[in-house]
């Protein structure tokens, strides 16, 4: 997906636009595909998160650790993970090919974060991802 670059960071820049602190999509088998905003979060990070669908309980048991920071995870979806540390937070959804995870903190409220990154996993969703 090199070639596809500049096009997938309009997908990461969309979702910061809408006052994420960062967002991030990797491919569901690796691979980073798009990065915008403050973002702090490693390949090894993003599979431990998408490792949630499959064992919630381990996700759950160990926390989701990004960026050097502690996460608690506090509903795991069909197709989506809600994680919290502190004022900050995290939300994130797959789709068939990818995760997208957008990142807040205080100055968003979760509802509205999930809101937007969720709706960008729905568009992705349609356009065949």
């Amino acid at each position: 997906h090199k070639n596809k670059k500049m096009s997938w960071n309009g997908y990461t820049d969309k979702i910061v636009k809408g006052g994420l602190t960062g967002a991030v999509i990797y491919g569901l088998t690796g691979g980073l595909w798009a990065s915008s905003g403050k973002v702090s979060i490693t390949a090894k990070e993003v599979a431990t998160v998408v490792g949630g669908w499959s064992n919630e309980n381990a996700l759950r048991k160990s926390n989701a650790h990004v960026g050097g920071k502690k996460f608690i995870v506090l509903q795991v979806l069909e197709s989506a993970i809600y994680a919290k540390g502190g004022t900050d937070g995290f939300c994130a959804t797959k789709t068939g090919k990818c995760v997208i995870i957008g990142f807040f903190d205080k100055s968003m409220q979760a509802g509205a974060a999930n809101m937007a990154v969720e709706a960008m996993g729905d568009f992705l969703v349609d356009a065949g991802y």
